[in-house]
């Protein structure tokens, strides 16, 4: 990275985390609305800073179209999502004990997004897509194609990124030049502990040190080859189990020459009460509680800053999901900037939706903007601003959700 990327990215990052912050714990209507609103300029400037070298006219009528909707809701929306993640594949490697995957739930089959179905997907979307995200369920490295499209969308003039717990990297092998050529310009590699013990504790049976000699291996390659990117950066998700090595964990970063980044955790509950099949087990409602009550006991740092307030509310029994069919507690935006394609083509609104009976449609099948449009989607809008009637509420993945997906 440049010495004025340097100068100018350093200031936007903590910017964005401080007004990201600020937005997620201001509870009252009219300071929420001044913290969104500080939160999306803080948001904006970053990222047209970071994608300045992906933007064009067309790119950037959209954002503005998109925005302007988003600002008042629109149900039916003229713009596409200049965000998106596109799963390469949904197998994991890892058993990440806050995921849905790693502790064995079965949603959609498990498989890989062909090479081919891929490139047509990036050909359809490149006009209006600004970035993509090659992460979702599964562990994006190891998909056989990753590195080809990763280049497939840089070439498209498409800002890449991708989330990884590195254990299918292997040092001293061809990996490090392939991610490197590649064009990658994030890197995020899943720690959540700057010790073994904690590290562990978030993914059993994993070594920290083995992830550290990746990191090294990856940042040494980098280097070598005097490239720039891809900037790497270290996640940390606040639990518990960890929160006491927050200030280690900066320091191990700032050792490697890296970011640390600190995010809320989704603590999963809406899974509780369903079995691994996610099925629906139909438990009493006090019964239900208990056991939103023993995971959020096990997992929720007392960290107030790291805790939002639908945990807080569960943790008082005083949840009614409800309550968020027609208002939201966040201003969550997925819905208009943003979608998700699964590895199947099946089409999601969030990077939370893990039941497959929350698919809006299959973009391998039809076009996107006929998805994009459609009845299910135009309802996930509509539950921001009124409530749903009982039949598309219970269709829609958006009309119970305060925002975050919880």
């Amino acid at each position: 990275m440049t010495a004025l990327n340097v100068i100018i990215d350093t200031p936007l990052r903590r910017t964005c985390q401080l007004t990201r912050r600020l937005r997620a714990n201001t509870v009252r209507w009219a300071p929420r609305q001044i913290a969104a609103g500080l939160d999306f300029l803080a948001r904006a400037a970053f990222h047209v800073w970071r994608q300045r070298r992906y933007l064009t006219t067309i790119k950037l009528c959209n954002m503005a179209l998109i925005n302007i909707q988003y600002r008042f809701k629109s149900t039916y929306v003229l713009g596409r999502p200049y965000r998106m993640k596109i799963e390469p594949t949904n197998i994991c490697n890892t058993s990440c004990q806050l995921c849905p995957t790693g502790i064995g739930m079965v949603g959609r089959p498990r498989g890989v997004m062909s090479f081919d179905d891929y490139a047509r997907l990036i050909d359809r979307l490149r006009h209006h897509l600004v970035s993509l995200d090659l992460s979702m369920w599964g562990d994006p490295l190891i998909c056989p194609d990753i590195y080809r499209m990763i280049r497939y969308a840089r070439d498209r003039r498409i800002w890449t990124y991708i989330s990884s717990n590195l254990h299918a990297y292997k040092p001293g092998q061809d990996q490090g030049r392939r991610i490197v050529e590649s064009g990658l310009e994030l890197l995020t590699c899943s720690l959540h502990g700057a010790t073994q013990e904690t590290f562990e504790a978030y993914q059993p049976g994993k070594r920290l040190d083995q992830s550290l000699e990746k990191i090294r291996d990856i940042i040494a390659t980098r280097d070598r080859m005097g490239s720039a990117t891809p900037e790497i950066q270290l996640n940390f998700v606040v639990t518990r189990r960890n929160e006491h090595e927050i200030e280690a964990f900066r320091a191990l970063a700032r050792e490697l020459g890296c970011k640390a980044i600190f995010s809320n955790a989704s603590m999963n509950a809406r899974f509780v009460g369903r079995d691994r099949k996610l099925t629906d087990l139909h438990l009493a409602p006090d019964l239900q509680r208990s056991r939103r009550r023993e995971l959020l006991e096990q997992w929720l740092p007392k960290n107030r800053e790291y805790v939002l307030e639908p945990y807080r509310q569960m943790a008082r029994d005083d949840y009614d999901p409800s309550r968020w069919n027609g208002s939201k507690l966040y201003n969550c935006d997925w819905p208009w900037r943003a979608s998700v394609i699964n590895w199947d083509g099946k089409v999601v609104t969030c990077c939370g939706s893990f039941d497959p009976k929350d698919d809006f449609g299959n973009v391998l099948e039809k076009p996107f903007g006929r998805i994009w449009n459609s009845r299910r989607y135009r309802m996930a809008r509509r539950s921001f601003k009124s409530r749903l009637a009982p039949n598309d509420a219970e269709s829609s993945p958006c009309a119970s959700c305060p925002g975050f997906m919880v």
